[in-house]
Formats: C-alpha cells, structure tokens, sequence
C-alpha cells in the first residue's frame, strides 16, 4: 500500500532548556548501542538477501538532484512496497543508503535471539539505533518556522538524510524505520498526523500480529546547557497503543493517515531491571519507597551514573497520560540525592512520557 509523499517536518523532540546528562555525547565508533542494544558476534544473516532480486535500472553521467531523488524513492519502493533486494550497477550513488542499513542490521540484530523476542529486540535495535546515530535538523526546523516552503529535495525528509547523512526530521526517521523493517521482513507502515500541533510522522509496526506504534522521533530527548546541545535515548513512546498517544496530554497525538489500529500497549519495562553499583532494581517501580530506594543507591554513585528511566505505577494513581501525577513523588526521591548536580530552581530535571514512564536526569 503506498501513501502520500506530503512531507512532514514536525519538532517532536522533547526539549529542555536548563540541564545537563554528562557522558550522553554520541560515539557512534564504540561497539555497542548506548545505552543497551549489543553488537553480534557473528555477522547476522539479514532476510533481504534471500529475497527476489530487483535490478536498478542504468543511468549514465551525473545525476541531476531530481534524478537522484527519484532514484531515492525507487529504492526505497523497491524494498518496503515491493519486498525485493536491490540490485546496484557500478558507481550508483544510492547504493551506500542500502550498505549502511544492510551493515548496521547485519552487525546489531542477532540471530541466537529466541523467536519469542525477535520481532521486539528488532525494533527495539532499529528504535535505538536511529535515534543513536542521527540528529534532528534543528536549522531546517527554524528555517520551516521562518516561512521556508522548498523542501521537495532536502535530504532530511527521505532515507538518505538518516542513512547517509545523519540528519533528519521525523519524516525521514519514519521512512527509515520502514526501510530498516521491510528489510528483516517485519511488517511497519508510516503514520502520519500531527504532535503538540505540529504536523508529524512516526510508525506502526506489526508484532506478534498486532500493531503498535513506534514514534522515533519524540524517544529523542533533547535538551540544551550554556548553549550547547545533548540528546538522549528513551522508550517511552516505543510499542504504544493508538489511545496512548492520544491521550498523552497537553501534546498528543492527532491521527490523519493510518490504515491499521494499535490497540494495546505492550509492556516494555515489565522485566526490565536497572544495575545500579553491586544491586538490582525493577524498571516498574511500585512505591514511593522503592523509588527513593533507587535514588539513594544512584547518590551512593557520587556522579557515576547521569540518567535513569523508569516506569512508576503506584498504587491509586489514575490518568497518568493526562497529568503529571508523580510530581510530588518526584521531588521527595530527588531528595534522597547528595548532589543532584543540575540548576533546580526552574523544577527537577525530568522529562515525562505516556503510561507513567520517566527519564531522570541527575548528575553532571
């Protein structure tokens, strides 16, 4: 099924404007996903590659950029709409698209992984990877803001810009998703809409036979120091069902083009634990006392550790997707911390997702 091509530019990126995460600069030479998403030690055997071949057509002398937009979208049809293994002639300037996507799956997706997990390690690798290796293009972003219109061949709506340049917008981390998907076989489709009133495009993906939405961009938090940029994995928008993201106020999300319903979340940090020095903790954490158990022992770390993520679910609390309940809670485990090492004045430096789901920060 192909969709329209209107291009979307969306800022969902959380933003902060007075923290600071030390050690969240992104290293993309170091040989694991920050924070947990591990290289293979075996080439993984991608499924594209068994899959009917489709040859690219020939061109010969240099591309015109139109050329080379619609040789882009040629390949990229190629694999999410036809399900085909390209084929490249010599010299084709879109081959490298296709080799970054194929190394990066063949190096990060496991082939030991059980069947029972497969299809949520994938995503979850893609997720992180994405969001690891590319940064939102804030100057594309003004420029839009500013009046800009002329867009149609800017590399940050489309595959390349997130494939070979780094850089992107969420339309074009919604097609990479796709991309990355379509070429281990699973099932994922653009949504698009509108988030905290800004036209926006993320993903549904199709596990274990139901669809979920996957929305990239806003698990890219965001937030800025003296003037210089960090940015940080979350999950908080990863797996969720189509009334979470819409209920998540004051910036939910608006559906316009979505042929399938999601309609229930799956539980990502059911089982998940945090290590924190020689102790283990829960990421569901259920009680105020478990939450300041867990603050403690980051204190213990005198600086170690800057950032933590956790689900609260405490008993009694309600409508966590409309309203920040756990403020006070919040503030009574930051409390347990020697040095938060962050100007607090303007209110603790934490960002907030659907389902009661936490980023901290804490340490410089």
């Amino acid at each position: 099924m192909r969709f329209s091509r209107k291009l979307f530019l969306c800022f969902a990126a959380i933003v902060a404007s007075a923290v600071m995460l030390c050690g969240c600069g992104m290293d993309i030479t170091s040989p694991d996903i920050q924070p947990h998403i591990s290289a293979a030690k075996s080439a993984h055997a991608v499924p594209i590659d068994g899959y009917e071949q489709f040859i690219m057509p020939e061109f010969s002398g240099a591309l015109s950029a139109k050329q080379y937009r619609e040789r882009v979208s040629l390949l990229y049809d190629a694999v999410v709409y036809d399900g085909k293994k390209p084929v490249f002639i010599d010299g084709d300037p879109v081959k490298p698209i296709y080799d970054t996507a194929h190394n990066f799956l063949s190096t990060y997706i496991h082939d030991e992984w059980d069947e029972s997990v497969r299809e949520i390690n994938t995503v979850h690798a893609i997720h992180d990877w994405l969001i690891y290796t590319t940064d939102y293009d804030f100057a594309l972003y003004d420029s839009y803001k500013a009046g800009g219109t002329d867009y149609a061949d800017n590399p940050a709506f489309n595959i390349d810009g997130v494939l070979l340049n780094g850089k992107a917008v969420c339309d074009g981390l919604a097609r990479a998703f796709n991309f990355l998907c379509a070429m281990e076989g699973l099932q994922s489709v653009r949504v698009t809409g509108s988030f905290a009133s800004s036209l926006h495009a993320w993903n549904k993906v199709k596990i274990g036979g139901e669809w979920l939405n996957v929305d990239v961009t806003s698990d890219a938090v965001h937030y800025a120091v003296s003037g210089k940029s960090y940015k940080q994995i979350a999950h908080g928008f990863m797996l969720v069902c189509d009334d979470t993201l819409k209920s998540f106020a004051p910036n939910g999300h608006d559906f316009v083009d979505t042929p399938f319903t999601a309609n229930a979340d799956y539980d990502y940090f059911s089982g998940e634990i945090i290590k924190i020095g020689n102790k283990t903790y829960s990421r569901v954490v259920k009680s105020q006392s478990e939450l300041n158990a867990i603050f403690s022992a980051v204190s213990a770390q005198k600086g170690k550790i800057g950032k933590i993520e956790l689900k609260l679910e405490f008993s009694g609390k309600t409508q966590v997707n409309s309203a920040d309940m756990y403020s006070a809670e919040i503030r009574k485990a930051y409390g347990k911390v020697d040095n938060i090492g962050f100007d607090i004045s303007n209110g603790y430096p934490y960002f907030r997702f659907p389902n009661g789901v936490y980023l901290f920060l804490i340490y410089k």
